[in-house]
């Protein structure tokens, strides 16, 4: 809760330094009476290098070198921010190093797809469509069979989990922070939701949260939304959700204006 509450915290700051700077910068350009507005790098000397006789001078000294600290601030708050999505992210780059330094088993043949394949450093499987659902070392097993089920279902949904709402699944993510007026809370994310199902991604292949960016950036790009399954405290008792969310550039920052942290059983 500490961690929220420092995020929603800075997140306020932001807001607060974002109107700070464009009420400078309304100032700095505005043009009263006519006359040449003062200007964010217009040098404040005349041709013949005397103060120029139409503005405040300090008054121009001061708005400029509080822009200057402004974003120097705004800078350090959103790195800040950022720190708090990947504050765990060190570890995780520590284990993904070791995981892909490993010597890599034998390929594989899939009797599934009919073809070899191998292993993807984080255990799922590399060459057939949907892999990342599928575990190398229970190729072929009655697990295997059941997720291959599932790709099925997915591939006749046009490659979307659009329609499968999976009660039995864990959940693998808490939403910490939404951002006003963002891609999250249009969709209807709530603080302390907890993410069911994310497209296709769930508690089995979510790589540590790394999978949730690789799939907002691809949609992103193509337009599609993203059918996400939460589980939501209503009236005492959890209840399951299903939201779509349609990851997009807007005024704040990414593409979805939400923090998520590993759900912690």
């Amino acid at each position: 809760m500490a961690g929220m509450s420092e995020t929603m915290n800075l997140d306020k700051s932001r807001q607060s330094l974002e109107e700070e700077a464009s009420a400078i910068t309304d100032e700095l350009t505005a043009s009263i009476d006519g006359k040449e507005p003062i200007g964010i790098s217009t040098p404040l000397v005349d041709k013949e290098g005397y103060p120029r006789a139409e503005i405040d001078v300090y008054r121009a000294r001061y708005l400029r070198k509080r822009l200057n600290e402004i974003k120097f601030d705004h800078d350090l708050i959103m790195k800040k921010m950022e720190g708090h999505i990947l504050e765990k992210e060190p570890k995780q780059k520590d284990g993904e190093m070791e995981a892909r330094k490993k010597p890599k088993p034998k390929p594989k043949f899939d009797p599934n797809s009919g073809k070899w394949v191998v292993q993807n450093w984080d255990g799922t499987v590399a060459g057939v469509e949907n892999g990342h659902l599928k575990s190398f070392d229970k190729i072929g097993g009655k697990e295997d069979e059941e997720i291959n089920h599932t790709s099925e279902v997915i591939n006749r949904l046009g490659g979307k989990s659009a329609n499968l709402v999976h009660a039995d699944l864990p959940p693998f993510a808490k939403i910490e922070n939404v951002m006003m007026g963002s891609p999250a809370e249009e969709a209807g994310f709530k603080m302390d939701d907890l993410i069911v199902k994310f497209g296709t991604i769930d508690f089995s292949n979510n790589r540590q949260l790394r999978a949730l960016g690789e799939i907002v950036t691809n949609t992103s790009s193509d337009g599609e939304g993203i059918i996400v399954n939460i589980a939501r405290v209503i009236d005492d008792a959890e209840r399951t959700l299903t939201l779509k969310l349609k990851p997009k550039e807007w005024s704040g920052r990414g593409l979805v204006g939400c923090t998520f942290s590993i759900h912690q059983k």
